[in-house]
């Protein structure tokens, strides 16, 4: 066996998110933020000898086709609204690259359809998206009919994605070899057969896989999921978690769940579940305008709830809230509730009730979809942000808050006050009168608020990604070792 040993990052999912989703969620930024500091921090563990970003080979599913560093990098600046700047580097050559410019097209004309009226703005963009739905398959279909027939006609060449930039130094590890880590730190649920094709690679390799888990959802809460989500989300669970040499959890109560899950589902894990540090935030864009981007509320006029809009972020609460507030207070001095995020599912009730009062007379506003710069304006010109969700695997918007400096009013509910600590204010999310009293005592108390906002932005300690990426990375080498001396 090696004394270096591999380190293949499985982004597969990322990938495939990024073909039906024109922005990142919380999932897809918090992986970014690792893979950005990871290289760094693993040269610091002697022995680890490669960092390499895989996705899920074209011809044979149970290969592993390298991808750049430099490719992720793009992808992720054009799905942000960031201006792509090239290094001095050739490895960042290909950031302007067509596929970039298209995607950054395709990005700008879902904006400005999301910016038409509701009801022309839906049916347009049900059109758009099967047209892209249709061209990108039509674009795989093609690539895979090239890639087969290159195979037939050179077999010892192994195929590489037409899409990926390379690496500054080429790569020279063709397949997985045995002692190899296998680390999966995205939403890898997307995947069927992925637990089955997990262990068939670790019959053919003998890599030993590492797992990143957020929350189980799905599996212990299935009344605010698809029904097709819980069962390929229970199949996941069940075919991937024995397979795992080592699995991670970014909170103590997600490490809870998924023990008790597999206690009572009488799965066998090969270690305890550990918790690692989340980094605090996704900080600033990297291109961000000292104008305040047109459209966004005045600054010190509104409450901001940063948020997918769907029924367990509990925006009903939030709604509810607000509407004994323009009963109560002088209109004047209740603060608009922006919701920053997209229409999720099971929420017409909600937005039907929103539009009936026409949205509170306009002291509740969505702005859909927000980017990372609007975001940023928005944060910095908050009074302070609320969360109520009902169940999280952590709580970024909670942490994104405090690293702007801004207070945040959250629920008590599961790993959230493990993300807000001890200068968040909570209450619990199915009491609306506790809620209620939390949220109306900041409103009325703007000394109180102040002094608050103050605290957070003097004693609030952010957590860097490098301790996130030194935690993983630091797993990785334990899976790697108990498997050389087993």
């Amino acid at each position: 066996m090696s004394a270096d040993y591999t380190i293949w990052i499985d982004v597969e999912d990322i990938f495939q998110y990024f073909e039906k989703n024109a922005r990142p969620s919380g999932i897809q930024r918090l992986v970014f933020e690792i893979l950005r500091v990871i290289r760094q921090q693993a040269a610091s563990i002697p022995g680890i000898g490669r960092i390499v970003l895989a996705r899920r080979g074209q011809l044979d599913g149970d290969l592993l086709t390298p991808v750049s560093f430099a490719d992720l990098d793009a992808l992720f600046a054009v799905r942000t609204d960031e201006k792509i700047i090239p290094d001095a580097t050739p490895a960042s050559s290909t950031a302007q690259s067509p596929r970039a410019l298209i995607e950054r097209l395709r990005h700008g004309v879902i904006r400005r359809l999301e910016s038409l009226p509701p009801e022309l703005a839906r049916p347009l963009l049900n059109i758009a998206v099967n047209q892209l739905r249709a061209l990108q398959l039509l674009r795989r279909y093609a690539r895979s009919r090239l890639r087969r027939s290159t195979a037939l006609a050179s077999p010892t060449t192994a195929p590489q994605p037409a899409s990926v930039a390379p690496d500054p130094a080429p790569f020279s590890v063709s397949a997985p070899q045995r002692g190899d880590i296998f680390l999966i730190l995205g939403a890898a649920w997307s995947e069927p057969d992925f637990g089955e094709r997990l262990a068939r690679m670790r019959q053919i390799y003998g890599i030993q896989p590492v797992l990143l888990l957020y929350d189980l959802i799905p599996a212990v809460r299935p009344e605010w999921c698809a029904l097709s989500l819980i069962r390929d989300f229970r199949h996941w669970l069940d075919t991937t978690l024995p397979q795992c040499g080592r699995l991670l959890a970014i909170s103590n109560a997600t490490a809870r769940s998924v023990e008790d899950y597999a206690h009572r589902y009488r799965l066998k894990l090969h270690a305890p579940v550990q918790t690692i540090p989340i980094g605090s935030g996704f900080g600033p864009p990297r291109c961000v305008q000292d104008e305040r981007p047109r459209g966004l509320p005045v600054p010190g006029s509104y409450v901001l709830f940063v948020s997918t809009i769907e029924a367990r972020k509990n925006h009903l609460l939030a709604f509810r809230i607000w509407r004994r507030l323009v009963t109560d207070l002088p209109r004047d001095e209740i603060p608009t509730l922006v919701f920053a995020g997209r229409v999720g599912w099971l929420v017409s009730d909600l937005m039907q009730q929103l539009e009936n009062t026409e949205w509170l007379r306009g002291k509740i506003r969505l702005l859909n979809n927000p980017t990372d710069e609007e975001l940023f304006h928005l944060y910095e010109g908050c009074l302070f942000t609320l969360f109520p969700s009902l169940y999280e695997g952590w709580g970024l918007p909670v942490t994104e808050s405090l690293v702007s400096g801004k207070p945040c009013i959250a629920s008590n509910s599961t790993s959230i006050p493990e993300a807000g600590g001890h200068l968040t204010r909570y209450f619990d999310p199915e009491d609306i009168d506790a809620a209620y009293r939390v949220v109306s005592d900041t409103i009325t108390d703007r000394e109180g608020l102040a002094r608050w906002q103050e605290e957070v932005r003097t004693q609030f300690q952010p957590v860097p990604w490098e301790r996130t990426a030194d935690a993983v990375l630091d797993a990785c080498h334990t899976a790697y070792l108990s498997e050389r001396t087993s």
